[in-house]
């Protein structure tokens, strides 16, 4: 064959060219991860300090927290979560432990983190008292920033308006998180209302959705979760992500005539989710140096993410 020969034959084949790696400016990235400082969990209690200051003032601050506390023994979860009085006290107290914990599945999982990357749209269901937005806005400044377009959907059955308001403007005043970078809306709604077309709408629009300690209270009322999760994953986008993290003890128990079975096994077995990361426990301990006002409590959960075929 003859130069002229062979160049008409290359040219004739389809050749995959390499796409051009994408680019980021590494030294603003390296300015990023100064945001959270040497020690990133110490720097985000002390943001959510600083947003609980006025709660932690509260005189009744104890006595409330005691009487949370007793509830959740006694699997009350609306009498916790639909007073209102009860809402600013359960986010001081628990959304410490919770995102830090939520923060190292965000930063050390990169299915999550290719999410924070760029123009994604978050549904997170039950995240009114601000776990997930601590935590995820925390992991944005371990990313590049250049294509990154987060907006964070918050769904809660409470009044957190407040709660993540200020946990918004410290995030923002302490870790420069902008708001195009991150938008923050707040929907206050029952994820168990069957007629809502809002909350089917997110749903399909969604990029990932989240269940972040939120599905054991829902399986209170069996029929309508086990609805609900029919309607998630029938209005879920191809592609799309669904992220469960909840306790690896006993409260995740879910009771199906004579049987008990882990709830995660009910969603394992659902045939349009591909399973991408399935660990049946996992503990989050935090530093042993934390300073807070009161405890912050470690976690043991499991964690699984999926993806809609």
């Amino acid at each position: 064959m003859d130069s002229t020969n062979l160049s008409d034959s290359i040219k004739n084949l389809k050749i995959k060219e390499d796409k051009p790696k994408a680019t980021y400016d590494k030294a603003a990235l390296k300015e990023r991860w100064k945001i959270l400082g040497n020690d990133a969990e110490q720097n985000i209690v002390s943001m959510i300090r600083k947003a609980c200051m006025n709660t932690f003032a509260r005189n009744d601050f104890m006595k409330t927290l005691q009487a949370i506390k007793a509830s959740f023994v006694h699997r009350d979860y609306e009498g916790i979560f639909t007073e209102s009085s009860n809402l600013e006290v359960y986010a001081a107290a628990y959304v410490p432990g919770r995102a830090l914990c939520y923060y190292e599945i965000f930063s050390s999982r990169p299915s999550l983190l290719k999410i924070l990357m760029k123009r994604s749209q978050l549904y997170c269901i039950g995240s009114g008292s601000g776990s997930e937005l601590v935590a995820i806005a925390a992991a944005m400044t371990r990313v590049p920033a250049e294509r990154q377009k987060i907006k964070l959907v918050m769904q809660d059955i409470g009044e957190y308006e407040s709660v993540l308001t200020s946990f918004e403007e410290t995030i923002r005043e302490r870790w420069s998180v902008t708001e195009d970078q991150l938008s923050c809306v707040y929907e206050k709604g029952d994820i168990l209302d069957p007629d809502s077309t809002l909350i089917k709408e997110r749903m399909s629009q969604a990029d990932l959705i989240t269940f972040m300690f939120v599905i054991n209270e829902l399986f209170v009322k069996k029929a309508a979760a086990l609805n609900l999760i029919q309607t998630l994953v029938k209005s879920m986008k191809s592609g799309a992500h669904l992220l469960v993290v909840e306790s690896a003890g006993s409260f995740s128990h879910l009771k199906v005539g004579n049987k008990t079975y882990m709830v995660y096994m009910l969603l394992d077995a659902i045939q349009d989710l591909e399973l991408v990361i399935s660990e049946d426990s996992r503990w989050y301990r935090h530093p042993d140096n934390l300073k807070y006002p009161i405890d912050v409590q470690n976690m043991r959960y499991f964690i699984r993410l999926y993806k809609k075929k």
